[in-house]
């Protein structure tokens, strides 16, 4: 076995989990095990270029929004063929987690980070669902720490705002009380 074949496998044992579950938060059910494989595909044939030691990690999922960037244009094909068929009176059934009832004020934060651009509900899921620190942050966004850091700062007031908005008439929330701050 090559070290380049022993560095992946550690890498593979290291960080399956983490990537793994970053691409379930992100994707359907049924698309998380391939992301998850085209991530470590991606790793393997770049081996080389994948940062040492806890820089792995962001790097990783820096690849790992790519990936679903391209699942995500896959599903905005299939969401526009599915449209085209309803009109044609072929229709599908609602998608199984529609049918899930979320908490009300859980249910208003994922609308208001809908109203977010996509850059800035990524900001928001690298640093509280992944938890990653500045550092780490400006790896997986691939710009500097400051610059990441303006970026989570920016899109948590934004997250706020937009959340304040749709709770028109109640005073505050748990998210309007602490800032934005998670």
């Amino acid at each position: 076995m090559t070290t380049a074949d022993v560095r992946f496998q550690e890498l593979y044992a290291s960080y399956f989990k983490p990537v793994h579950a970053y691409c379930h938060r992100r994707t359907e059910p049924d698309r998380v095990d391939d992301a998850t494989s085209e991530v470590f595909l991606v790793a393997w044939r770049k081996i080389d270029q994948v940062p040492a030691g806890s820089d792995a990690l962001p790097w990783l999922y820096q690849v790992a929004y790519g990936v679903l960037t391209n699942v995500w244009r896959g599903a905005g094909r299939q969401t526009r063929l599915r449209q085209k068929l309803d009109a044609y009176g072929v229709g599908t059934a609602p998608p199984a987690d529609e049918f899930v009832v979320m908490r009300h004020e859980a249910r208003q934060i994922l609308e208001a980070m809908a109203q977010l651009k996509a850059s800035q509900q990524e900001v928001l899921r690298l640093s509280v669902w992944e938890g990653l620190s500045g550092s780490e942050l400006a790896v997986a966004l691939d710009v500097t720490v400051d610059a990441a850091k303006q970026r989570l700062s920016r899109a948590r007031r934004e997250l706020v705002e937009a959340y304040n908005l749709l709770e028109t008439g109640k005073k505050s929330s748990l998210v309007a009380r602490k800032g934005g701050a998670w």
